[in-house]
Parts: structure tokens; C-alpha cells; sequence
């Protein structure tokens, strides 16, 4: 009977050794880890605590603050990211203060900032470097170019000064590296050509204006209204090259004169509504202004005859 049981369990055997897939373990998938990639940042800012900080793409916006809790001196924090790439990563203190580092390629093997008081925004470590603007629209002259940071609310003054910029001319002017700008162009016809928020790097940069490059937003102008001001240009040998009249509660509005120039002994008249106190500036080729702050203008209109006496 023992020799029949064992005959069975022998049988048995084979039938459960291919079963069990001949004795090797099922397959089963391999998932590979993914590797962090970290930004470590180190408070080094003498005394002042870091309550921000920002790691983002910089084709993109700022994104959410990275820590939970300020990050007192000589303290650290550290960010994992995603995937390697270029980011831009800004501290912020107690204060406020603001320390940028722009376009920072971060590879697998992370990256490391040790954040000094040197790195704030108001120490600029970048250089002077070269703005050139092309004229390269054929048959339009640009008579106006502005060139301000992306963060001021003003355009500030021409940089062409006395030049016209004809088709086929270049200008070039110093900016310090290391910051976005805008810039802005006029052409005879007073159309505008603009580019918003464009970092300038180590190299400066190349603007070629071309007609692409148009504002077509409409900028509507105060209507014109029942009461004259014209303005005589008694400066003798000086030209002037922009008029602007605007009321007194508001900002300096468009250039009254457009494409055109009030030279010696001529005159210009524009309109606005009556009953309203307005500030007038004119500007001449040396870009000396003369301005009138708070004239009350009624429907007989002003005359005024810019003198040099009236110079700012």
C-alpha cells in the first residue's frame, strides 16, 4: 500500500513542476526610479530672514513660494524639481528685497545658491552693453525711440535725441545687462512699433524694426473740442518737436505735433473742450522743455509764444 501512495505522489510530481512554469518566478515589471533634481538655497543674507523663494521655467510666470517657514540665517532649503531645464529663481527677505537669478540651467546634478546681500536687485551685477536698433522698413523713417525697464511705468525720454533714424540706419545706445526691457519706435507716420519684456543679456541686444513689428492697438485721443490753444515757437533758431496739452488732473497724454515739426516763426493750433485747466509742454530739438502748468482755458482759447525765458 506505501508503494502505491508513493507511485501516486510520483506522478504527481511532473504535473506540478510544469505548473509552476518549471520552476521560475512570474515576471513582473521594472519601474525605474526617477531621480529628483535639487535647487538648494542658503541663507547667507547677514541677519535678515529669506520668507520666499521662487523656482520656475523662464519661458514662464512665477509660480508658488517653494517654503513653508522663513528661512532664518545660514539655514538652508532645498527644492526638488521635475526635470532639467531653464529656470529662473527669486529670493525675497523680510523686507521685501528681491534677489533674482535669471536663465539658470539645472542639470541632473542640481544646482546650489548661496544668497548674499550682493545679490539683491539694487546691486546690479551686470555690465553696460550694446542696444542697436535697424531701420528695416523699407521707406518709413522713425523720427522717435524709447527704451525703459519692463517695470516702469513711463517710457522716459527719446533716445534718438535731434536724429532721425532713415531706412537702412542703425542707432545704438548702452543699457546695463541683466534686465528686461521694453522698447518702443515712431515712425513718420507716427505709427508705433513696439516689443514688450525682452532680456538683455551679456551680448546687448538687435533690434531690426519691420513693419511686423506694428502696434496696431487704437489709441483713442481726447476728441477735439470747442477751444483753440496755439502755440507760436518764438525761440529763434530752435525747433520744436513735440506739443502736448493735457488736463491738469491727468498724465501727459500723445504728441499734439505728430510727424510734424513747428519750426521758428511758425505756429500750431489744436483744439480741446472748454471750461477745464490744462497743463501745456512743448519740447525743442535740444530736448529743453517749457511748460505752463494749470491754465485755465475757456472757449476763447490760449495763445501762447513760446520764448526762451519760458524754458524749464
Amino acid at each position: 500500500m506505501k508503494k502505491f501512495y508513493l507511485l501516486m505522489a510520483l506522478a504527481v510530481l511532473p504535473v506540478l513542476f510544469f505548473a509552476c512554469g518549471n520552476g521560475e518566478a512570474p515576471a513582473t515589471d521594472t519601474v525605474e526610479p526617477v531621480e529628483e533634481i535639487e535647487v538648494v538655497i542658503i541663507n547667507e543674507l547677514d541677519g535678515w530672514n529669506i520668507e520666499e523663494i521662487m523656482v520656475d521655467p523662464s519661458d514662464g510666470p512665477w509660480g508658488e513660494n517653494r517654503i513653508d517657514t522663513a528661512l532664518e540665517a545660514d539655514e538652508k532649503a532645498t527644492i526638488v524639481l521635475d526635470e532639467e531645464g531653464i529656470y529662473d529663481i527669486m529670493v525675497i527677505d523680510e523686507d521685501g528685497d528681491e534677489y533674482i537669478l535669471w536663465e539658470v540651467e539645472i542639470d541632473g546634478d542640481g544646482f546650489e545658491w548661496a544668497v548674499t546681500l550682493e545679490d539683491g536687485d539694487w546691486n546690479t551685477e551686470g555690465e553696460e552693453v550694446t542696444v542697436t536698433i535697424n531701420n528695416a522698413l523699407g521707406s518709413w523713417t522713425l523720427w522717435y525711440g524709447y527704451c525703459c525697464l519692463s517695470d516702469e511705468d513711463d517710457w522716459g525720454d527719446d533716445c534718438f535725441g535731434s536724429e532721425l533714424l532713415e531706412p537702412g540706419r542703425s542707432i545704438s545706445f548702452e543699457v546695463m545687462s541683466g534686465n528686461y526691457y521694453d522698447f518702443r519706435c515712431i515712425d513718420e507716420d507716427d505709427d508705433e512699433y513696439i516689443l514688450w519684456d525682452v532680456y538683455v543679456g551679456d551680448d546687448g541686444f538687435v533690434w531690426d524694426v519691420v513693419l511686423d513689428d506694428m502696434d496696431n492697438t487704437f489709441v483713442e485721443i481726447e476728441s477735439e473740442g470747442d477751444a483753440a490753444i496755439t502755440i507760436y515757437n518764438g525761440l529763434g533758431d530752435w525747433t520744436i518737436w513735440y506739443v502736448y496739452g493735457d488736463p491738469s488732473d491727468g498724465p501727459w497724454g500723445e504728441d499734439r505735433l505728430g510727424s510734424e515739426l513747428l519750426e521758428a516763426g511758425e505756429e500750431f493750433t489744436f483744439y480741446v473742450p472748454a471750461g477745464n485747466t490744462y497743463d501745456i509742454k512743448v519740447v525743442d530739438e535740444d530736448d529743453d522743455t517749457y511748460t505752463l502748468w494749470g491754465v485755465q482755458i475757456d472757449a476763447n482759447g490760449f495763445y501762447w509764444e513760446v520764448e526762451l525765458s519760458d524754458m524749464d
